[in-house]
C-alpha cells in the first residue's frame, strides 16, 4: 500500500466517523427539540385532560368535602413568633412572621389545632396578610398577642387543610392533631 492510498482510506474513515458523529448529533438535537416542544405545548395549552384513572381522586375529594366538619371558625389558643424559610423572596435565610394556633372545635376524640403562619411585614399597609388577621381577630396589628382567646373564622379546603376566608390570597394551613 501506497503512501497515497493509506492517505486515502484514513480520509475516507474520518469522513464515516465525521458523517456518524454528525448523525448523532443531529438525531440528539432532534429529540431534545421535540421534548421542549412537547413540554412547552404542555405548559401553555389552555386545558389538559388527565388519565381517565384520575376521577377518582376527584371524587375521593368530593367525597371528602361533604363529610367535612361543619366548623366556620376557630378559637386562637397561642400566638407566637416564628422564622420559616421561603416566608420571603429567598429560600435561604429564614423570614420572620407570627404562628397562629387555633382550636377547632370538633366532635373526635383528639382535639384538632389548626396552625396559621403569616409573614412579618415590612410596614403595615391594611393590606398584609398579618393586618386581615389580626382584623378578623378583632385586634389591632400592633397587638396580635390580643388575639388569644379571640374567634378567627375559618373554611374547611378539604385534605385537612382549613382557609382562612379574610385572606385575599385564600392562603391554605394545615391542620395538625394536637
Amino acid at each position: 500500500m501506497t503512501e497515497l492510498e493509506l492517505l486515502l482510506w484514513l480520509f475516507a474513515g474520518g469522513l464515516l466517523a465525521g458523517g456518524i458523529a454528525l448523525l448523532v448529533a443531529v438525531s440528539v438535537t432532534v429529540v431534545a427539540a421535540t421534548r421542549l416542544l412537547k413540554a412547552a405545548s404542555a405548559v401553555l395549552a389552555p386545558t389538559v385532560t388527565a388519565e381517565p384513572t384520575a376521577i377518582r381522586d376527584v371524587e375521593r375529594h368530593l367525597t371528602d368535602l361533604r363529610d367535612a366538619p361543619r366548623v366556620d371558625s376557630g378559637v386562637v389558643r397561642e400566638v407566637v413568633p416564628e422564622a420559616r424559610r421561603g416566608g420571603g423572596d429567598s429560600w435561604v435565610r429564614r423570614a420572620p412572621g407570627v404562628r397562629f394556633d387555633v382550636a377547632l372545635p370538633l366532635d373526635s376524640t383528639e382535639s384538632r389545632v389548626a396552625t396559621v403562619w403569616v409573614p412579618t411585614p415590612d410596614r403595615l399597609t391594611g393590606e398584609t396578610e398579618l393586618e386581615r388577621v389580626a382584623a378578623a381577630c378583632g385586634v389591632d396589628p400592633t397587638r396580635v398577642s390580643d388575639a388569644v382567646g379571640r374567634e378567627l373564622p375559618l373554611d374547611y379546603a378539604g385534605d385537612g387543610q382549613w382557609v382562612i376566608p379574610s385572606l385575599a390570597r385564600g392562603a391554605t394551613r394545615e391542620t395538625e392533631r394536637a
